[in-house]
């Protein structure tokens, strides 16, 4: 029963990202099974517009939350043994709660890489959640530990933790690319400017990570003076 309930609530949940996706635009090239679930792959995303891309990170954990909300309201009305509804809501509550955390690859993580990313620029966000990852990740193996002690054969924390940590290892290079291909795709002619005056002595390289996802920058170097996003992206070799 509960790798029944484990599937449909995987599956919903990735699908609503799916749909999202699909309905704003954006491609599908397919989705693979992993150690906390599924995983689709996307394309098209960094052309969406800003409150899309959250619609999208947000389907995911809002179709857990209202299949929790559906089995609680039939658990209500329902006189018989209600085991398995109860089995629905907290599954599918435990997932939209843990998608939400704020760590990449995870949900909760691209929605603060979203919000980050147009506050401080995309890589400097990328960085600081880069090394937030790992963190939480040790946390999660600790209390995966734990609970292995306590409730035996159950290591499902314990493979979340493992998970986050190895996807932290491999995405720096994914997510630099994605920074590039986000940069390089903007509309530029429907953007806000943003000016920003950066400290003495900060080099071309380090300029390039004040860059974000939604607003077009005007760059203040000491060295050089103003600088536009474009020749920026030029001096940096983007």
């Amino acid at each position: 029963m509960i790798l029944l309930i484990a599937a449909m609530s995987l599956a919903a949940h990735e699908f609503a990202h799916i749909a999202l996706v699909r309905v704003y635009g954006g491609q599908v090239s397919g989705f693979k099974l992993n150690l906390v679930g599924m995983a689709a792959w996307v394309r098209g995303l960094e052309k969406l517009k800003l409150w899309q891309r959250y619609a999208v990170y947000l389907a995911g954990p809002a179709a857990n939350a209202l299949i929790a909300v559906g089995a609680w309201v039939a658990a209500r009305f329902y006189y018989g043994n209600a085991g398995f509804l109860q089995a629905v809501f907290l599954y599918n509550i435990v997932l939209c709660v843990f998608n939400l955390l704020p760590v990449l690859p995870l949900d909760g993580g691209r929605l603060l890489q979203l919000f980050l990313g147009n506050r401080m620029g995309i890589l400097r966000a990328n960085r600081l959640l880069l090394r937030a990852g790992p963190v939480i990740g040790g946390i999660l193996i600790g209390l995966g530990l734990v609970q292995a002690v306590l409730y035996p054969w159950n290591i499902t924390l314990l493979c979340a933790g493992v998970y986050i940590r190895r996807k932290n290892v491999e995405l720096p290079p994914l997510l630099y690319w994605e920074c590039v291909k986000a940069l390089q795709s903007k509309e530029k002619s429907q953007m806000p400017v943003k000016k920003i005056i950066l400290p003495r002595n900060t080099t071309v390289k380090r300029a390039v990570e004040y860059l974000g996802w939604d607003y077009i920058a005007e760059i203040y170097i000491d060295t050089i003076g103003w600088v536009s996003e474009d020749e920026l992206m030029k001096y940096a070799g983007f």
